[in-house]
């Protein structure tokens, strides 16, 4: 699954900050709505940086103290960061780290062999559902030096590339080993790993704030198409209708799991289209707020 990560961060255009542009301000908008909020920011913490192209680390330097980037490809993070000016790049730590948990159970290998081999279908279902019950506590755990360390935390565009995808490009390469209706109940269990992921994370986030700390998360929640124009222009509830349709499931269980989580007294959303490269368009959510009492 790092592989597969990396090669996907790698897989980039060339001017790809340059066409970013305009979802990197809309992102740097919703840190400055807490910045407005918040008299003094110490540490900014930031999981799924990647290679910052959706940062304005430069601006954001300038009103913290330090910020911890987080991702499983550190070399993207490494090659990200030189965009920036010294200054910046002094305040920065990086850390390498896998937030679905599943590394520390050798789960790559022990799936791809399953697979290969063409493993019972009761035997590969067994075995996502025993993984799903220790995530929580991998990521907790490994995690736990930085639970209540950041006043701003935030999570970039993440929930659509955990795990999932990976999962079901492995399968396809194996799918001779199996039945049409085991693919469809091997997927499924697939599904069941994604959401507990996202779960998992959401909780992870909400609780490496302080007190009077605020979770920052956005997402693609789904691929724009020119029909879907007419629908989106009608505000947010038409977009959730939309989403629930055509949208990104894990980001639809992020959103609707953060809003049951947030205080609705500080809670801000905003939504936007992300130029993602000359074939691909996003409709992007953002999200602002505390962990309510």
């Amino acid at each position: 699954m790092e592989t597969f990560q990396r090669e996907m961060n790698h897989n980039r255009e060339e001017f790809r900050r340059t066409k970013w542009a305009k979802h990197r301000e809309q992102v740097t908008g919703l840190f400055d709505t807490v910045f407005s909020k918040q008299a003094s920011v110490d540490k900014i913490g930031i999981i799924g940086a990647g290679n910052c192209d959706d940062l304005d680390l430069d601006h954001l330097a300038t009103r913290c103290n330090s910020i911890y980037l987080f991702d499983i490809d550190k070399e993207s993070m490494i090659n990200g960061i030189k965009n920036f000016s010294e200054s910046t790049q002094c305040k920065i730590q990086l850390v390498e780290f896998d937030v679905t948990g599943l590394g520390k159970v050798n789960f790559e290998q022990t799936l791809t062999s399953m697979l290969l081999n063409g493993e019972g279908i009761e035997n590969v279902l067994e075995y996502l559902l025993k993984t799903n019950e220790h995530l929580s506590e991998i990521i907790h755990k490994e995690f736990a030096e930085y639970i209540g360390s950041f006043d701003v935390f935030a999570t970039s565009a993440i929930y659509t590339q955990l795990f999932y995808n990976w999962a079901v490009d492995t399968l396809e390469k194996n799918k001779h080993n199996y039945e049409q209706m085991e693919l469809i109940r091997i997927k499924d269990g697939f599904l069941d790993v994604r959401d507990q992921i996202v779960l998992n994370l959401q909780n992870l986030a909400f609780k490496c704030c302080t007190t009077k700390g605020f979770y920052i998360t956005w997402t693609d929640i789904l691929k724009m198409k020119p029909e879907y124009t007419q629908t989106t222009n009608q505000g947010i509830n038409a977009i959730f209708s939309l989403a629930s349709n055509v949208g990104y499931g894990a980001a639809l269980l992020a959103i609707q799991d953060y809003m049951g989580k947030v205080d609705r007294r500080e809670f801000s959303l905003c939504h936007w289209l992300w130029e993602f490269n000359e074939d691909k368009q996003y409709l992007t959510i953002g999200l602002l707020g505390k962990m309510k009492n």
